[in-house]
């Protein structure tokens, strides 16, 4: 036992001279471990938040969305992610393994809020089932739970909204339950409920919930089958295939109550799918992207395969001078399984080293990456048993992995061989493994570039694309709410949009219910849409409100028909159609489309133009077919566009807007954005998606050049003798650079060869979920090629010629 202790106190003296005698090889072999590991927490820290969510529900693994898939004939088929009222009853009624549902419905109206003599703009409002709270576990933190939703006029609050109509919560002498706000200006409601901010992990994040009783006062929606503006869950009982319920739930299903030929089903998404692998219209929140937590998942793996990588060919590499230690070990009595334990163990230490290290590294940069991504990113896995394990077993395998080859080559030595060979016999270069470990390393490193290039010019190409309309110079006010009738509402409107006109800065001004670029929960999806006269068909299109002057303020072009007339309260019978509800209607032309009379649900409308394609939508989508009324009801936006050529400021241009708007409409709150902020906010996961890629990119491959840094510079100073012959016999630096870079410039050929195309390959993987993608061009191909060979011999030169330049009498007199 003494002997076995004596024996592992000296293992661990040996690693530790080794590590200070060779200071460059270890920093880099500890630095490309911690790095390679620190990266692949970070990104599987990502991962868990992204997969997380909804999943804190008690029982989250047994409720599932009932959305609505449309197959009408002669159209696209689509999914809606929102159903009728009826519908939860329905499957709770018809299906014994349906235990429970509720639902909740958007509030797309403005929202004001009066409390006491003060004003708030309210966003993300729901009406929500009395169910609610019994159904899904939202921290409630006053008020009952099961009777808080009950009642008409009664609304709950989010911690948030709480704080900011009655100030800091730890500051209140009286709980505000039961405390009345005036909603728009009309109605009073109680505050029943208060709950905690809805957790960032969650696809439905409400500020204030409003009783669904409220919202049916005076109307009966139990049968309405027709309405499906209605976000429904329900509860299966535990142990239920929700996939034998989904085989029940087709169109036979749906026509039991919408009637023969509905062309209607629904469909079951589970509650922690939403997130990142529903691909369906009219999502509450911007959905993630499971194809791209997928792709970082392998980013991740393969940035640790690098790092593992870097051990052994930096180990083997060693393997001259190790080689001489392992000949007067064995020499002296040592067994091979002793060595073998020796240089395992030396594996352990790095890693370990490497593990605390990546773990200091995590704690520093997460909250930084998680601002980046604007993410409530935490470092929270090292309380979770699971990543525990998973860490252990990563530092096992890796340590074998990374050290069990080095162990048995090296041990593998005959004394003799290694004690009487010359100087750079073991450590040329030329081992197959090495070699194919230093091509794998950069045909990952090619392939990282390649995809950072794709997926740069992607977002590239979606910053740059012609949209169809114009967001630059456009300033988008919340439109008015506290107004009781349309009349009212549309002379007000007509005062502020004719006083505004007259400042210089301001070139249009429009009313709509809709704007380009912005979240298309605004758009109305409607049905029952045919030309007059045409019984056989049976259309839905999307649909929203607008004035006169809205294809100025957005620069659309009308491509044939004429201008919309000055608005007219209760007037809605004229439309504009786009090219693609030209084509769905099966008209011949746009031409041909204005003056055509169209059943709209049930009544007249006319088309008096067409207009141009546009992408209201982010590119992901395709054209949609399109209805834009002219009819000032319900509107939610003012958008005006500004002169360009103006010379006041911003500032001051709303300054003066806000002066007209607080004159016309003082008991409104002036709320203002600019579209190109909506514009770009369609497309944030994606931008998220391209600095995260590029980023572990760049890791990737610096570990990468460091490890062959260090391969080269061992390399190079174990053939510094030959360096030193080379030179008295004649040869120039650039001979010896030739001669030293040449097998690595094969080897950086072959990585090219091989992790372009298949990263050309991942990548159009990654580009399928967009409807229009940039176009690929032969550069995108070559700079891979030219960026790690320029990487390459920047590495390789520089240890080269280092060694080319350095005396050759100091060389040779070494050893």
């Amino acid at each position: 036992m003494a002997k076995s202790h004596a024996m592992i106190r000296n293992y661990f003296k040996v690693i530790l001279r080794t590590m200070l005698r060779n200071k460059a090889y270890s920093i880099i072999n500890i630095l490309g471990l911690s790095v390679g590991l620190a990266m692949y927490i970070i990104i599987s820290q990502y991962v868990l938040y992204e997969e997380s969510y909804d999943r804190f529900h008690t029982h989250a693994s047994d409720i599932y969305r009932v959305a609505m898939h449309f197959a009408r004939p002669n159209q696209e088929a689509y999914t809606d992610a929102a159903t009728y009222v009826p519908a939860g009853a329905a499957l709770k009624a018809d299906f014994p393994e349906v235990q429970a549902y509720t639902f909740a419905t958007p509030e797309y109206g403005r929202i004001v809020f009066q409390v006491d003599d003060r004003i708030f703009e309210e966003e993300k409002v729901y009406y929500a089932d009395s169910t609610f709270f019994r159904f899904f576990d939202f921290q409630v933190l006053a008020g009952d739970p099961a009777t808080m939703l009950v009642e008409p006029a009664s609304i709950v609050l989010s911690r948030r909204a709480a704080e900011k109509y009655f100030g800091p919560m730890d500051a209140w002498k009286e709980s505000p339950l039961n405390k009345t706000i005036r909603v728009n200006g009309q109605s009073i409601m109680r505050v029943t409920g208060i709950m905690e901010n809805i957790p960032g992990n969650s696809h439905f994040k409400p500020n204030v919930l409003i009783s669904y009783a409220e919202f049916t006062a005076g109307r009966d929606l139990t049968h309405n089958w027709g309405w499906n503006d209605f976000y429904t869950y329900i509860r299966l009982a535990p142990g239920t295939d929700y996939r034998m319920l989904q085989a029940k739930l087709d169109d036979r299903y749906a026509e039991k109550y919408m009637g023969k030929d509905s062309h209607k089903s629904f469909v079951l998404l589970p509650l922690g799918d939403i997130h990142l692998r529903s691909h369906l219209s009219f999502e509450l929140e911007p959905r993630g992207d499971g194809r791209a937590v997928q792709f970082l998942v392998v980013i991740s793996i393969m940035i640790l395969a690098i790092a593992w990588v870097n051990y052994i060919n930096l180990s083997t590499a060693r393997g001259e001078s190790r080689g001489k230690e392992v000949g007067v070990r064995k020499v002296n009595g040592a067994s091979r399984r002793e060595i073998m334990g020796q240089f395992l163990l030396e594996s352990f230490c790095m890693n370990l080293i490497g593990i605390l290290l990546a773990i200091m590294i995590v704690q520093a940069s997460v909250p930084l990456i998680g601002a980046m991504l604007e993410k409530d990113l935490r470092f929270t896995m090292l309380g979770d048993i699971d990543f525990l394990r998973t860490l252990l077993t990563l530092y096992v395998a890796g340590s074998l992995a990374a050290g069990l080859y080095p162990a048995l080559a090296l041990s593998s030595f005959q004394p003799l061989r290694v004690l009487k060979a010359s100087s750079g016999s073991v450590a040329r270069g030329k081992s197959w493994l090495r070699q194919a470990l230093v091509v794998f390393q950069f045909v990952m490193s090619a392939g990282l570039i390649t995809g950072t290039i794709i997926v740069m010019n992607q977002l590239q190409f979606m910053r740059t694309a012609d949209l169809g309309f114009s967001f630059d110079n456009t300033l988008v006010i919340n439109s008015p709410s506290t107004i009781e009738n349309d009349s009212v509402f549309f002379s007000r409107y007509q005062h502020f949009k004719e006083q505004v006109l007259k400042y210089p800065a301001v070139k249009y001004v429009t009313l709509s219910s809709a704007l380009p670029g912005k979240s298309y929960n605004d758009l109305d999806n409607m049905a029952n849409i045919r030309l007059l006269g045409r019984s056989d068909q049976y259309l839905g299109l999307l649909t929203y409100r607008v004035d006169e002057d809205f294809l100025n303020v957005f620069d659309m072009k009308l491509l044939t028909g004429r201008k919309f007339p000055p608005i007219e309260p209760g007037r809605d019978s004229l439309v504009y159609l786009n090219e693609k509800a030209v084509e769905l209607f099966g008209i011949a032309s746009p031409e041909a489309a204005v003056g055509q009379k169209i059943d709209f649900q049930g009544r007249t409308v006319e088309v008096l133009g067409v207009v141009r394609n546009y992408h209201h939508k982010s590119l992901r989508n395709g054209f949609e077919p399109m209805m834009l009324r002219n009819t000032p009801a319900y509107p939610l936006y003012i958008s005006l566009r500004l002169s360009p050529g103006n010379t006041a400021s911003v500032q001051d241009v709303i300054a003066h807007i806000r002066q007209q708007w607080q004159q016309t409409y003082a008991d409104n709150p002036f709320n203002y954005s600019f579209l190109d902020t909506h514009v770009a906010d369609q497309y944030k996961e994606d931008l998220r998606f391209g600095r995260v890629f590029t980023a572990f990119a760049f890791f990737s491959i610096a570990i990468s050049c460091l490890g062959l840094l260090g391969l080269v510079s061992y390399t190079v100073t174990v053939r510094m003798k030959e360096v030193g012959v080379r030179k008295v016999l004649g040869a120039t630096a650039a001979s010896i650079f030739l001669l030293f870079s040449r097998d690595y410039v094969r080897l950086l050929l072959t990585a090219n060869v091989v992790g372009i195309p298949l990263a050309y390959y991942v990548l159009t993987l990654w580009l399928e979920d967009f409807a229009y993608r940039a176009s690929l061009t032969w550069w995108m191909f070559l700079m891979p090629v030219v960026v790690v060979a320029v990487l390459a011999i920047v590495a390789v030169g520089s240890q080269i010629l280092k060694a080319a330049h350095m005396n050759p009498v100091n060389t040779l007199r070494q050893e």
